[in-house]
């Protein structure tokens, strides 16, 4: 095992050196790798693609766009409702104000 080689500087209470001591320490070599920030996404990856895989297997996103599709055609039906009887409702106005001033100019002597 390789060793790194220091030297310690002994000082007094003072804070003067009093003396130099050579010391070996093994080299501590960290491990490179996957650590556990890694481990975490990979399992979350599974699990999303698992239960990904699960609801297409059982359908589950063929139900979720055939529901979306009737609440759309749902939502367009009443729309298009509301906007005929908008529409019928201004006719209906139109007509009454036409009819009272044609009525309104019957009614009026002429000059």
């Amino acid at each position: 095992m390789a060793k790194v080689q220091e030297t310690e500087i002994e000082r007094d209470t003072d804070g003067r050196v009093v003396g130099y001591k050579d010391v070996e320490r093994p080299v501590i070599v960290k491990r490179k790798g996957g650590g556990f920030g890694w481990g975490l996404l990979f399992g979350l990856l599974i699990a999303v693609i698992a239960v990904g895989y699960f609801a297409y297997s059982h359908g589950s996103f063929q139900n979720a766009g055939v529901t979306a599709d009737r609440a759309t055609a749902q939502v367009e039906q009443k729309a298009g409702d509301t906007a005929h009887q908008a529409a019928n409702s201004l006719d209906t106005a139109g007509d009454q104000a036409q009819q009272q001033a044609s009525n309104t100019r019957s009614q009026t002597p002429a000059q």
